[in-house]
């Protein structure tokens, strides 16, 4: 995706007015909440623990999981500065523990979180005028960006060989596209857009903290039910309480197992299965 992803954005704000009455910020604690990040856990967690918690919150058809294989350039929209540069600062500190690589200096964002007065409003609005945000998406992409409520997550993935030649999505099935090499499943850019309402009440640190895992690994709370291990993306569960402080150790295990996963390309292999030894044994292969 060519086109820049915050102008498309600030010009989607000006489009949707602010509830009446309604807040302008949340109430998230906005003192910078640094604290190293170490990516170890607090103990061994058995295979099949790491199973069940990587099927509950991650899909995938291929058995690969989609990571950020460019540089990361995040950009915080739709709170005042004293909100974003904090949740960006906790945002980088949680994903450089990962080994996830951010671009240099100045940069074209590739993935936003995006704070709206009405989440389901601004989606709306960027929808009926064919915003270019939502293109190139496959079905459940789309599906993922216009379902209605508080949160809405989606990337930008594409099927791409490790030489940066890229499959269209326009190839006939009965005649697919030659790659030059092994091929990995790789996000371009990634999106959520949060309701200023949901985020009332969070911390600094559990907002980034979602959000890291939302964008980077694509992971989700299950649509029904809640996750069987403690994990951010409980954050808005009504049925956890309380609710986690921040990114959790197996949460810490997905993220980081993910992008030090070596060998992405190879083929026949299941990253979820990788990365759940890798979560217990802590050695990536």
């Amino acid at each position: 995706m060519r086109h820049c992803l915050a102008s498309l954005f600030l010009w989607s704000f000006a489009a949707v007015p602010a509830a009446h009455g309604q807040e302008a910020t949340p109430n998230v604690a906005h003192a910078p909440q640094d604290g190293g990040i170490v990516v170890t856990g607090k103990g061994p967690e058995p295979i099949r623990k790491a199973r069940r918690y990587l099927h509950e919150v991650l899909e995938s058809d291929s058995g690969q999981l989609a990571r950020f294989v460019d540089p990361v350039c995040p950009l915080v929209l739709g709170l005042p500065e004293r909100f974003r540069a904090p949740i960006e600062e906790r945002f980088r500190i949680v994903a450089t523990a990962s080994s996830v690589r951010f671009a240099k200096a100045k940069c074209q964002p590739n993935l936003m979180i995006v704070f709206a007065d009405n989440a389901d409003a601004l989606i709306e609005t960027m929808r009926k005028r064919r915003n270019a945000a939502f293109a190139n998406l496959d079905e459940g992409a789309l599906r993922d960006a216009f379902t209605a409520g508080p949160i809405h997550a989606w990337r930008l993935i594409v099927t791409r060989d490790d030489r940066g030649n890229i499959a269209t999505g326009d190839e006939d099935p009965d005649f697919p596209t030659i790659f030059e090499s092994e091929t990995q499943t790789v996000t371009i850019n990634s999106v959520i857009v949060m309701d200023k309402r949901a985020a009332q009440g969070k911390s600094v640190r559990q907002i980034a903290d979602y959000a890291a895992m939302r964008t980077l690994v694509g992971a989700r709370p299950p649509a029904k039910g809640s996750i069987a291990a403690a994990s951010i993306l409980s954050l808005f569960d009504p049925a956890v309480a309380p609710p986690p402080a921040e990114i959790t150790d197996m949460d810490l295990g997905l993220l980081a197992g993910l992008y030090r996963l070596r060998d992405p390309y190879a083929q026949g292999g299941d990253h979820a299965y990788r990365i759940s030894r890798a979560m217990v044994t802590g050695r990536q292969r």
